[in-house]
């Protein structure tokens, strides 16, 4: 019986390893620092292969009432298979230190590609 707990226990902690193993192709991008004035509005630019559907997409928040996501635009490359340069804005709305976490993600998928994070100082 202790054979078979232990047998199901591996099993179950190998399927656990390799379900997870997906999590190393994501990549990690260190933040970027973004000092406004409230009021003020400022962005970060990343590309994106929206051709493939590729989109960045804020996930995360740390202090909502500090800066917000004020909207995107997309900046065609010069066909139409050439990644698209997003634009992402951020409106300061009081003073404070937030952080806004990005995912880079394909329409459909659960995971994101690639994640960065932008640090935000409003003063």
């Amino acid at each position: 019986m202790k054979s078979k707990i232990l047998l199901y226990s591996i099993f179950v902690a190998l399927l656990f390893i390799s379900s997870c193993s997906g999590f190393k192709e994501i990549e990690n991008y260190k933040g970027e620092n973004i000092s406004m004035g409230v009021g003020d509005t400022s962005s970060v630019k990343m590309e994106a292969d929206t051709y493939s559907g590729y989109d960045w997409v804020v996930s995360s928040n740390s202090n909502s009432s500090v800066a917000k996501y004020d909207g995107k635009d997309n900046l065609p490359g010069e066909k139409n298979t050439d990644p698209v340069t997003q634009v992402i804005k951020f409106k300061g709305l009081k003073k404070g230190k937030t952080i806004i976490t990005l995912n880079y993600v394909k329409k459909g998928d659960m995971l994101a590609k690639k994640t960065r994070t932008v640090n935000i100082t409003v003063y």
